[in-house]
């Protein structure tokens, strides 16, 4: 296991049952691990604090162009490059709790966006090197992409 922060593995960034069924390579350069380091330590770690300290589930983390393209993911997606993340934190809340108890941390956690997305899970994105945070709260459902989190 490589440890990536005190709470987080990279293995659990790059696990996917996509690329397992489709044979699809998704292991990352070391850009790619820079910024999910990056993103563990400074805000999963604080994002796992606010919540309580309970365990955070990583549903998507790091996706290379293939695993991406096969998941339907946008073409700009933050997976891509090891800045994003999808989250559940089950013993905190559902993941519309989680969004409201981050919003108003958002320059504080460098998120550059929080999306409530299928009221199943929570995309957490960060930028990358030298750019700067929109800190966009979004709700992405079967009607549309909306401002907030009361779509």
């Amino acid at each position: 296991m490589t440890q990536l922060s005190p709470n987080f593995t990279l293995e659990e960034f790059l696990e996917s049952d996509t690329a397992t069924q489709q044979g699809i390579d998704n292991t990352p350069n070391l850009d790619v691990v820079v910024q999910l380091t990056l993103l563990t330590n400074n805000t999963l770690e604080a994002i796992r604090n606010l919540c309580g300290d309970f365990p955070m589930r990583i549903l998507s983390g790091y996706r290379c162009p293939q695993l991406n393209a096969a998941v339907g993911g946008a073409d700009n997606s933050a997976h891509l490059y090891g800045c994003a993340a999808d989250i559940v934190i089950p013993e905190f809340g559902n993941p519309r709790e989680i969004c409201l108890s981050l919003e108003g941390y958002m320059s504080e956690l460098q998120i550059d966006q929080l999306i409530l997305e299928m009221d199943q899970w929570v995309h957490v994105g960060r930028v990358g090197f030298g750019e700067v945070p929109r800190n966009e709260c979004l709700t992405i459902n079967n009607r549309g992409t909306f401002s907030g989190f009361t779509a």
